[in-house]
């Protein structure tokens, strides 16, 4: 049996390279949809009128503190790195009239509301709609967060087009916010929205597990908060799974035929799916379980595996790329 070394060794060096940017993805995305996913379980606690949701809410909520430490450092780091491999990108992060100065807004109005929300659980508990304004306000701030994103790439990467090192446009930074970016910058965010879900999800199952004896909250409630972890995770990534074939679909056009004629993209693309199939078996087994805490250990293994599929997903998508170019 002829077994192509070449192409296995081009995929995992791309996954190796794309694995740096997967973790800061993972840290964002779940910082910004945490929130989301806090705030719902929250609302759902009060019309239910089941504690458990509240006291998975709060759980989730401290959980998104440590995220957004992670996802500032992460971003921190990277704009250290980058600028001293790079000089000219350091105006980018601190002139006024940068864009990124929309996102330094956005990530202080999330904080203005997410610190708050946090800890004023016990504070607020005789009145949750105030409550649940904070964390409503956190969660906008992480959504607009991936507009403003979205919108900073396509700027930046329009702008590299016309010179390798483009300079700060010389217009107030909120003028590039008052326009929607185009079906591509929407898409691409959308799909950023879905995923930090699912992520957020994916993160709190590790949180659950690793906090067990901390906030031991007894058997019942992991038995009934586990499952409803899983179900977050999983059906956001089912999404995403269809949304990002639609996206591969989209950007082949009439060029299909190099999805499984390119072993490179082929065996990313693949390694992806599988390693992505495997977390919906452990959500969907942790969801049927009569004890979903025997399956911690696939739950803790889920982000790891979720990690490694966002980085080899990208390599094929980037391998995809260059052979269209």
């Amino acid at each position: 049996m002829n077994i192509p070394m070449e192409p296995i060794r081009l995929t995992a060096m791309m996954s190796a390279q794309m694995l740096p940017k997967a973790l800061v993805d993972f840290a964002t995305l779940a910082a910004i949809g945490a929130p989301i996913m806090a705030v719902i379980l929250e609302i759902t606690a009060k019309a239910r009128k089941k504690i458990f949701f509240d006291k998975l809410a709060q759980q989730v909520t401290a959980l998104t503190l440590v995220l957004y430490l992670l996802f500032t450092l992460c971003l921190g780091s990277a704009a250290v790195f980058f600028s001293r491999q790079m000089p000219w990108l350091q105006d980018w992060f601190v002139n006024p009239a940068s864009p990124v100065m929309m996102f330094y807004i956005t990530l202080g109005i999330a904080l203005l509301g997410l610190i708050p929300y946090r800890y004023s659980w016990k504070k607020l508990k005789k009145n949750k709609p105030l409550h649940i304004m904070l964390g409503t306000i956190g969660a906008l701030g992480g959504v607009a967060s991936i507009h403003v994103a979205t919108v900073i790439m396509q700027r930046f990467f329009t702008l590299q087009i016309e010179s390798p090192n483009p300079a700060v446009p010389a217009l107030p930074f909120y003028t590039h916010f008052q326009q929607l970016p185009g079906k591509a910058g929407l898409c691409l965010a959308g799909i950023y929205l879905i995923m930090s879900i699912a992520f957020a999800a994916t993160a709190s199952g590790l949180y659950l597990v690793l906090r067990r004896n901390k906030d031991d909250f007894g058997r019942d409630y992991y038995k009934f908060t586990l499952p409803v972890v899983a179900r977050w995770a999983l059906l956001p990534t089912l999404l995403q799974l269809a949304a990002s074939g639609g996206v591969v679909y989209y950007i082949c056009g009439p060029n299909i035929a190099l999805l499984y004629s390119n072993l490179p993209v082929a065996l990313s693309f693949g390694t992806s799916l599988l390693l992505t199939l495997i977390c919906c078996a452990i959500w969907i087994v942790t969801c049927r379980s009569e004890t979903p805490m025997r399956h911690k250990i696939g739950l803790g293994l889920a982000p790891i595996l979720v990690i490694l599929a966002h980085a080899t997903l990208m390599a094929g998508t980037m391998s995809l790329y260059l052979s269209l170019s």
